[in-house]
């Protein structure tokens, strides 16, 4: 078993080795480089070989500086070059795919490069600034186990607007449900009941989760076709998610979307100083597939496999 773990992780090693890169064509080392290996009078130095080193992820690095690690890995870096100096000899160096890819993989670097530079650099979050995140979304880390709710669906945009308004100014949920709703809980005052996290479709569970106080109520959520006000009645808690234990993921989610801000920021500042033309009409015709049978956009409330409303 030992062996065959070996096995598997020279290939890991040497397949790695392989996609790190060429240097076939370096130029001479300086005679005061250590040479550490000689494939057909080309030198690997020690500097290369650890410049090689540093590219590897740390759980590999950790077996690959040792003793035996690093003589698997210089075995690896000559049996590249040796495949490199077969490569130079049947000309593959001088094939159109080579070229392309040569060419597509330039261009994918300077644009690495260039996000790097004007994106990853900027992209900055604080412990403090991500505290103050959690406490905003505190819901959306520590989800209560279920949740109570009554809803009313609304046909228009000016008929939830005026049901909105008037739960606004202080009347009852209930009142306004029986008068505006066309949900068939309306009578009942639009009580919905019970329900877990994600047993209902997206857009309504979403807004329900996202109440931040028994009693309160939703902003007005499109739910297919219909126009849905949401209010929280009952919460029955989950067990909370300390900061400490979740600090890195929500510090990674920033950066992420702070990361993704700038990126867009910045390319549509350059969109706006480039000359650009479509010509749209000389796309390919793609055929899409029609919407599968059965399956409606209308989408509402589901509890327990049965639509509400």
């Amino acid at each position: 078993m030992k062996k065959l773990k070996g096995s598997i992780l020279l290939i890991a090693i040497f397949s790695i080795v392989l996609s790190m890169g060429l240097y076939g064509c370096a130029k001479k080392q300086a005679v005061s480089s250590k040479v550490i290996a000689e494939v057909n009078g080309k030198p690997i130095t020690a500097a290369k070989f650890k410049q090689e080193m540093s590219k590897f992820p740390p759980e590999l690095r950790s077996y690959l500086e040792t003793p035996a690690g690093e003589k698997r890995l210089l075995k690896s870096l000559v049996d590249r070059q040796i495949l490199v100096n077969e490569a130079i000899k049947e000309g593959v160096n001088r094939s159109k795919s080579y070229k392309t890819q040569i060419s597509d993989f330039k261009k994918g670097l300077l644009v690495q490069l260039l996000l790097h530079k004007e994106v990853a650099n900027k992209v900055k979050v604080t412990t403090a600034s991500a505290k103050a995140y959690y406490k905003k979304h505190y819901l959306s880390f520590n989800l209560p186990s279920k949740i109570n709710v009554s809803y009313m669906q609304l046909n228009s945009p000016k008929t939830a607007q005026i049901a909105y308004k008037m739960l606004a100014s202080g009347k009852p949920f209930p009142a306004v449900a029986q008068k505006y709703s066309t949900a068939p809980n309306a009578k009942n005052g639009g009580m919905l009941g019970w329900i877990k996290f994600q047993q209902t479709t997206p857009a309504f569970n979403n807004a329900a989760f996202s109440i931040s106080k028994v009693g309160g109520i939703s902003k007005i959520v499109k739910v297919g076709g219909h126009f849905d006000i949401i209010k929280l009645n009952n919460v029955v808690s989950g067990k909370p998610k300390p900061f400490s234990s979740i600090k890195n993921q929500i510090i990674t989610m920033m950066k992420q979307k702070e990361a993704s801000n700038i990126l867009k920021a910045f390319v549509g500042n350059l969109r706006k100083k480039a000359k650009i033309k479509y010509f749209y009409k000389n796309l390919p015709v793609i055929h899409t597939a029609s919407a599968a049978p059965g399956v409606s956009n209308q989408a509402k409330p589901r509890i327990n496999g049965k639509k509400q409303g």
